[in-house]
């Protein structure tokens, strides 16, 4: 791991620490949505974005809790400060933090946080991505077997292969079909901060991530405040989905 991705996953390693000691005493709100939001998004959010502006100066922040603000110079964070809210607000251990980097070619630095699983997933583009610290072995491509687990939204609407699982955090889904516990992932509905940390990861292990009519996806796309509202999915090369 650089210099660069090792300082960002301490910011967020801290944050995660930070975000479980106040657990316990979470205050838990809805949005208007009827979304669970607690004070630990908010707080998170806040220390992150105080952390990462003075050491990437020229870069913006867009995240869940504060919304969203154009790429700087440098670059624009994109932040999800408790991913998996709802089980965080009912005390499950399945939830996470997620900040990525995304710069003028694309997105560039990645961690996923998950403080209860003592795990820290980083990548880097052209780096490689990495699980606690040790260099994560490139995805096996082929076909997703029908006893293959997978991380599938009900709402894609469309018969796919492999075990259905769904965790309640994108971060947790991302996260195990990175590492493999997963064989893949479909999802629809997510903005471009909750999955951009797992895109990056996947990209680098030589994962395809692509919309399910075969369209290659394009992060640029979705710098926007909206919802990935297309069925799309991480999942090994050599799939013959479309």
């Amino acid at each position: 791991m650089t210099h660069e991705l090792t300082q960002l996953s301490d910011i967020v390693f801290r944050a995660g620490q930070n975000a479980l000691a106040q657990k316990a005493g979470r205050v838990v709100e809805f949005k208007s949505d009827g979304s669970h939001v607690t004070n630990v998004d908010r707080e998170t959010e806040i220390w992150l974005k105080s952390e990462l502006l003075p050491v990437w100066p020229g870069t913006n922040t867009w995240g869940e809790e504060y919304g969203f603000e154009p790429m700087g110079e440098n670059g624009l964070w994109l932040i999800d400060p408790i991913d998996g809210t709802t089980n965080f607000a009912h005390g499950l251990p399945l939830w996470g933090i997620s900040v990525a980097l995304m710069d003028h070619e694309g997105l560039r630095l990645g961690i996923i946080g998950l403080p209860e699983l003592d795990v820290m997933m980083c990548a880097e583009r052209g780096k490689g991505a990495f699980w606690n610290g040790e260099l994560m072995a490139s995805i096996p491509p082929g076909e997703i077997k029908s006893t293959s687990l997978v991380s599938i939204n009900e709402r894609v609407g469309r018969e796919l292969p492999g075990k259905p699982r769904l965790s309640g955090a994108f971060v947790i889904d991302g996260a195990f079909t990175v590492r493999q516990y997963y064989r893949a992932l479909f999802a629809v509905n997510e903005k471009l901060y909750d999955i951009a940390s797992s895109v990056l990861a996947a990209r680098e292990l030589g994962a395809t991530i692509a919309f399910l009519d075969g369209e290659p996806f394009n992060e640029f796309d979705w710098v926007k405040d909206v919802k990935i509202d297309r069925p799309w999915g991480i999942f090994p090369a050599g799939s013959q989905l479309f």
